[in-house]
C-alpha cells in the first residue's frame, strides 16, 4: 500500500491506496487559519504537524501498517515558514492568503517589471513569498536577523517525517523563487531578497526520495520504519497526477473555493495570463500553466448565504438549480467578486448582475452564479488557447464535482467534454502516485498516474449548448476584445 498526504489550507488529508490506485482507507484533520491584529492570516506549524499525524493514524486504523511501502506529500503552495539556525520556527506560518506583503509586491513589480519577472520566475508580478520577505525585512529587522532557512509548509512537514526538508520545482515555483527556463532557483531574485540558495529547502525531482521516515515520526504516526518519503509537491500538480491529466493538452480544473486550472503543455511558454504561474510538471517533458479564477465555490457560498441556505448539500443545490431553465430567464452574473492579485492584472469589469426583473427568484440568482462561473471558465480556456496552449481534455475535480448539474452547465457553456471525477481527495491520490513512483523508478510517472485514475463520468455538451452559446457571447462581450 501507498500513503498520500495532502497538506491543505484548512484540512490535512491522508489516503491509503493499493498498487492499482484504489482507495483502501482515508483520514483527515482540520487546521486553523489565525487572523492577526494587523490583518494577516497565519497558521501554526505545530498544529499542521499534529493534524498530519492524526490524519495518518486515522487512515491506518484497521489496516496493517507493515504493508505501507512509501509516503508521498502534496501541499498548499506559498505558505511561508521561516526557521532559525536550529531549524526551529521563527514565528508562525504566513499563509498564501495573507495580503500584508501586497504593497511590497507592487513596488517590486514596478521596480523589476513584468517582463523580467515572467522570464525569471514564470509569473508576471511579484506576490506571496517575495512581498512577505521584503515586509519582514523592513518591519521586523531584528526578528529577521534570526532567520537562517526559508521553508514552506510542505518541505517543513517532509523534514519532520524523514529528517530532510525537501520539495520539488512546483513548490518552489509557486513560492516565486524558481526559474523555469534554467530549472533552478533564480539567483537574481534571491539576490534582490538578500537570500542565498543554501537557505532554501533541498530541490529534488518529485520521484526522488527525500529520505526515510525517522523513528520519532514512526512513533507519532504509526508508520513503519525505513519507508521512503517524497519531497513535497504543489497540491494542484498532485491533483493533475491523481486525475490522470498527464498529457499535452490536458487541463485539470479544481472546483474548490477558488476554481483553479492547470493546463499541461509540451513546451515552455510565457505565462498565458498576467496571473498564470509557469513551471515544469512532475511528468518529464511537460510544463504547467497554473491559473486561478480567484472565485468559484466562494461565489456559490456567497449566494447561498444571501438565500439563507448556508448548509445546503450538493444534492439540495442541484435541486434548486434544476428549478430554473438554462439561460436563467435572462439573468446574467459576472462572478468577479475578489480583487485582482496585482495591479498589472486588474479585471476589465467588476462583479455585477444584469437583466434582473421582478419575476426572478432566489433560485435564479444561484443558477446565474453557476452559469457566470462557467462563462468565466470559458474565458480562461480562451486565454490559454490564444497563448498557444492547447485545450484537448478538461477534467473536473474538487468540491464542485459533487454536483450533478454543474459539470453539465460547464460542458454546455465551454462546449467541451468534461471528465467529472468524484473522489475523496484527488490531491492525496496524486501524492500516493508519487509514493509509488519512489519504489518503481522504471515505470514512468505518467503511466502510474493513468493506472490510478479514479472513476469518472464523461459529461458531453447537450442540446442546451446553443442557448449557452448566446449566454457566453453576452458575457464575453463585456471584456475588451471579447474576453481576449
Amino acid at each position: 500500500m501507498y500513503l498520500g498526504c495532502d497538506l491543505g489550507t484548512t484540512n490535512v488529508k491522508a489516503l491509503l491506496t493499493n498498487g492499482d490506485g484504489r482507495a483502501v482507507a482515508t483520514g483527515s484533520a482540520p487546521v486553523d487559519l489565525l487572523l492577526t491584529p494587523d490583518g494577516g492570516i497565519e497558521q501554526d506549524i505545530e498544529q499542521i504537524w499534529a493534524a498530519t499525524c492524526a490524519a495518518i493514524r486515522q487512515a491506518l486504523s484497521g489496516v496493517n501498517p507493515a504493508a505501507i511501502r512509501a509516503v508521498g506529500v502534496s501541499s498548499q503552495g506559498g505558505a511561508l515558514q521561516l526557521l532559525d539556525a536550529a531549524e526551529q520556527p521563527v514565528g508562525r506560518v504566513i499563509s498564501w492568503l495573507d495580503s500584508r506583503g501586497r504593497p511590497f509586491d507592487l513596488d517590486l513589480t514596478e521596480e523589476l517589471g513584468a517582463d523580467f519577472l515572467a522570464e525569471h520566475i514564470g509569473h508576471a508580478a511579484s506576490t506571496m513569498t517575495l512581498g512577505q520577505i521584503l515586509r519582514l525585512q523592513q518591519q521586523s529587522p531584528e526578528r529577521f536577523k534570526t532567520v537562517r532557512h526559508v521553508s514552506f509548509v510542505g518541505d517543513a512537514i517532509v523534514g519532520r517525517l524523514c529528517g530532510r526538508r525537501a520539495h520539488d520545482a512546483t513548490s518552489l515555483a509557486i513560492a516565486m523563487l524558481y526559474n523555469p527556463r534554467l530549472q533552478r532557483p533564480d539567483q537574481e531574485v534571491l539576490a534582490r531578497l538578500k537570500l542565498e540558495e543554501s537557505q532554501l529547502p533541498d530541490l529534488l525531482p518529485a520521484t526522488t526520495p527525500a529520505g526515510k521516515i525517522q523513528p520519532a515520526a514512526c512513533r507519532a504516526t504509526g508508520l513503519p520504519a525505513g519507508i521512503p518519503v517524497s519531497p513535497a509537491i504543489h497540491d494542484q500538480y498532485a491533483v493533475s497526477l491523481g486525475a490522470g491529466s498527464v498529457q499535452d493538452g490536458d487541463v485539470t480544473f479544481g472546483a474548490g473555493t477558488a476554481w483553479v486550472l492547470l493546463a499541461n503543455s509540451a513546451r515552455l511558454a510565457r505565462p498565458a495570463t498576467a496571473d498564470a504561474f509557469v513551471c515544469p510538471h512532475p511528468v518529464p517533458g511537460l510544463y504547467g500553466q497554473l491559473l486561478s479564477m480567484r472565485n468559484g465555490g466562494s461565489a456559490i457560498e456567497w449566494v447561498l448565504r444571501l438565500l439563507g441556505r448556508d448548509d445546503a448539500s450538493p444534492a439540495a443545490v442541484d435541486q434548486v438549480l434544476a428549478e430554473i431553465p438554462p439561460g436563467c430567464d435572462g439573468l446574467r452574473f459576472w462572478p468577479l467578486l475578489s480583487p485582482a492579485a496585482n495591479a498589472e492584472e486588474a479585471f476589465p469589469t467588476s462583479g455585477r448582475i444584469s437583466g434582473i426583473t421582478l419575476n426572478h427568484r432566489g433560485s435564479h440568482l444561484l443558477r446565474a452564479v453557476v452559469e457566470g462561473l462557467a462563462c468565466e471558465l470559458a474565458r480562461h480556456l480562451m486565454l490559454l488557447a490564444k497563448a498557444g496552449i492547447a485545450v484537448a481534455r478538461l477534467t473536473m475535480c474538487g468540491g464542485g464535482a459533487a454536483s450533478r448539474l454543474t459539470p453539465q452547465i460547464i460542458a454546455d457553456v465551454t462546449q467541451q467534454a468534461v471528465a467529472h471525477v468524484e473522489a475523496f481527495d484527488v490531491s492525496a491520490l496524486g501524492a500516493a502516485v508519487v509514493a509509488q513512483a519512489l519504489l518503481d523508478p522504471a515505470v514512468p510517472l505518467e503511466e502510474l498516474a493513468r493506472r490510478s485514475v479514479p472513476p469518472s463520468r464523461l459529461v458531453l455538451p447537450s442540446e442546451n449548448a446553443d442557448i449557452y452559446c448566446k449566454v457566453r457571447e453576452h458575457y464575453l462581450a463585456t471584456f475588451p476584445g471579447g474576453g481576449d
